[in-house]
């Protein structure tokens, strides 16, 4: 298999992934993002686990380094409008939750009142990926607050309008682009926790 297949091929598990908005809180500010990287990651339902990645440059990623807490929410297909205000933007230059219900969870995160379903989450563990974090989380509360399916990044893609989809692109083309540079420098130190 040449590098290129390989790339296809694990392409198609980013595009099958689903499309998650992260939440979290350092003191009394709060932030928000999209990320496609959420896989369970212990078999045992009763203590449940997810592997989440976060991308470096993200202005959530402070926040999840210095709370050790987040939030996951699952979003509906009909909740694009979600994807384009939490990932289309930085929380550096605007207020994501201007016009979004949400309240305060039992980690401190925020809590969107209008999604498919939500984990909120404490980070037991990290790894360093170079260019982003795959944090190893426990998930303590949550709650499905919709039926139906949930959106994937494929969903995402075949109904957003095309210049939605052209901006994520130029966006996605620039994150790419920082990532090369540093996604080889992994530091390989256990994390210390909080």
């Amino acid at each position: 298999m040449s590098k290129e297949e390989a790339s296809a091929v694990a392409g198609i598990f980013w595009s099958l992934s689903p499309v998650v908005v992260i939440t979290s809180a350092a003191g009394e500010d709060i932030n928000g993002q999209v990320a496609v990287t959420a896989v369970t990651s212990s078999i045992v339902h009763s203590v449940p686990r997810l592997l989440v990645g976060i991308w470096k440059g993200n202005y959530t990623h402070g926040f999840i380094t210095r709370s050790g807490a987040f939030t996951i929410h699952l979003l509906r297909t009909d909740q694009l409008d979600l994807v384009r205000n939490f990932g289309f933007y930085t929380g550096r230059e605007r207020d994501k939750f201007r016009d979004v219900g949400y309240r305060t969870g039992v980690t401190g995160s925020p809590v969107l009142l209008d999604a498919h379903s939500y984990a909120e989450c404490r980070v037991i563990n990290a790894m360093d990926g170079g260019d982003m974090t795959a944090f190893l989380v426990s998930v303590v509360d949550g709650k499905i607050l919709s039926g139906g399916d949930w959106m994937t990044l494929n969903h995402f893609y075949t109904y957003a309008p095309e210049e939605w989809i052209e901006q994520y692109g130029e966006r996605l083309s620039l994150s790419v682009a920082n990532s090369l540079g540093i996604i080889h420098n992994i530091d390989y130190a256990p994390w210390k926790g909080k």
